[in-house]
């Protein structure tokens, strides 16, 4: 399942490729990662599964469905990462993580289903950030019920 880029989402896009481009002789990549990225994925998530984002920062909450659940949404521009977790108290009910594809302007929906078989997949304690392994979140996604996954509100 796909969500469609917004257009100001793909222009900031080609102007990242642009600049790269000038500035290769540097040797700097101008990686589009991390808050970055998760904003934009936060942002289209959200508009496209009517998620109500907190007003203010909540740890591992990003938002809430129309009917209360809590919701933390995950988002890479990389093919093989899986999501990637800090430590902390906060826990959602749900979790959406995506792959952003800015080549071809869409973001995939790799899981969508309650976050706790996913934080299972975490040690006991760690500290700094923890990437949780692709293969096994894609097998949790397969395996989720249809009625556990967060419908759909805007379809693009």
């Amino acid at each position: 399942m796909y969500i469609k880029l917004p257009k100001s989402v793909s222009a900031l896009y080609k102007a990242h490729s642009v600049m790269c481009r000038d500035f290769e002789h540097t040797g700097l990549t101008f990686t589009l990662d991390g808050k970055l990225v998760g904003d934009i994925g936060e942002a289209i998530v959200a508009e496209s599964y009517g998620i109500v984002l907190c007003a203010k920062r909540t740890p591992g909450v990003d938002g809430h469905t129309a009917d209360g659940r809590t919701v933390q949404i995950k988002a890479t521009g990389r093919s093989k990462a899986g999501p990637a977790f800090t430590p902390g108290k906060g826990v959602a009910d749900h979790l959406i993580f995506i792959r952003i594809d800015f080549d071809h302007g869409r973001a995939t929906i790799l899981y969508n289903g309650p976050e706790a078989p996913v934080r299972k997949l975490l040690p006991l304690s760690w500290s700094g950030t923890k990437v949780v392994n692709l293969g096994l979140v894609l097998s949790l996604d397969k395996k989720t019920n249809s009625k556990k996954r967060l419908a759909r509100v805007v379809t693009s």
